[in-house]
């Protein structure tokens, strides 16, 4: 904590004298701290950099840390949105994902963050679970949305290797789900959340209306942001760095006043291909006029030469706007491949 405190008052070559618009404490589990260290954190943000009066300022935590009064304690300190890593409503499913938590912790944790007076309440769920029925995906859907809940983030599960659960495969211990059903989860995620008000403003996020988070809609929208803490990314627009991810080298780095991070700058195409790819993830999609302003008109020439690759029933033009349709979001990878440079 104090290695963080001091990273975030040396920053003075990255402070622009720009308006803070939203704070994030995130991801790992930034509520296995106590308040008190939150609290000096918190301080430390707003004595360091201007932060605007409309802040939306987020915090991740897991159900079974989320107590009553720590969740009013978390209000108090300025916290107005919380982000609850739920992942399933499933015992046996959060068995397999090695959660610690319950169906009912979760379910709690939700009405405890309400109780607190939290408004913003978003969820995390996966899907892409081979232990999961069709039948037991609707069933955790029906309940996430009798809940006091206004945005949620859904992904598929993805085995990273080297992992617990990709050993498993290996082993033959588990099975990975069939695609289709992958496939038939997402579209029942998107029609039920449609039939809910929830609009899927960006490829794994809902919301209903006035509650997209600011900050997450900041990446993909190109935003700089500072970041502090182990592993912690920064980005300017035209270069990003991260942090160190060893906690003892970070803290150990800040201690003697050395780099505890890399840096890479971003080639005119790497700007390029990352506009694409982020802004394809969202429900507005690409604004032709905004990326020839950006990139120049060879390049939205190129694009839209490019799109001609692509089967039309996959993306739509709306005047100068060219998003990505319901059809196309389970291809978005194979969409994007085609319109990046190699």
């Amino acid at each position: 904590m104090e290695a963080v405190l001091k990273e975030m008052h040396k920053a003075e070559s990255k402070k622009q004298k720009v308006m803070i618009e939203t704070i994030y404490f995130g991801g790992g589990t930034p509520t296995l701290l106590s308040i008190n260290y939150l609290k000096k954190i918190m301080a430390a943000v707003y004595e360091n950099f201007d932060i605007s009066d409309e802040v939306e300022c987020t915090i991740e935590g897991n159900p079974e840390q989320l107590l009553l009064d720590y969740l009013k304690d978390l209000k108090t300190l300025g916290f107005n949105r919380i982000s609850i890593g739920i992942q399933s409503f499933n015992d046996e499913i959060l068995r397999f994902l090695g959660r610690i938590h319950s169906e009912k912790d979760a379910v709690l944790a939700v009405e405890n963050a309400q109780k607190a007076g939290f408004e913003n309440i978003s969820v995390d769920l996966i899907y892409g679970i081979y232990l999961r029925s069709v039948q037991n995906w609707a069933q955790e859907l029906k309940t996430v949305f009798q809940l006091p809940v206004k945005h949620l983030s859904a992904y598929s599960l993805t085995i990273e290797e080297n992992t617990l659960l990709h050993q498993k495969i290996l082993q033959k211990k588990m099975q990975t789900i069939d695609e289709e059903q992958t496939l038939q989860e997402m579209n029942m995620l998107i029609d039920v959340a449609e039939k809910n008000n929830f609009e899927q403003y960006e490829v794994s996020n809902f919301a209903l209306k006035g509650y997209h988070s600011k900050h997450n809609s900041n990446y993909w929208n190109g935003t700089p942001y500072l970041g502090f803490g182990a592993s912690a990314h920064s980005f300017t627009g035209n270069s990003r760095s991260w942090n160190v991810s060893n906690v003892e080298k970070y803290i150990h780095a800040i201690e003697k006043n050395e780099p505890c991070f890399e840096e890479e700058y971003l080639s005119p195409v790497e700007q390029y291909n990352e506009y694409v790819l982020l802004r394809f993830r969202t429900k507005a999609g690409i604004d032709l006029k905004h990326l020839e302003d950006c990139f120049g008109k060879e390049k939205r020439d190129i694009f839209l030469h490019s799109l001609q690759k692509i089967n039309p029933l996959y993306y739509k033009i709306n005047d100068q706007q060219i998003s990505v349709t319901k059809e196309g979001m389970p291809l978005l990878d194979f969409i994007t491949e085609k319109l990046i440079f190699d």
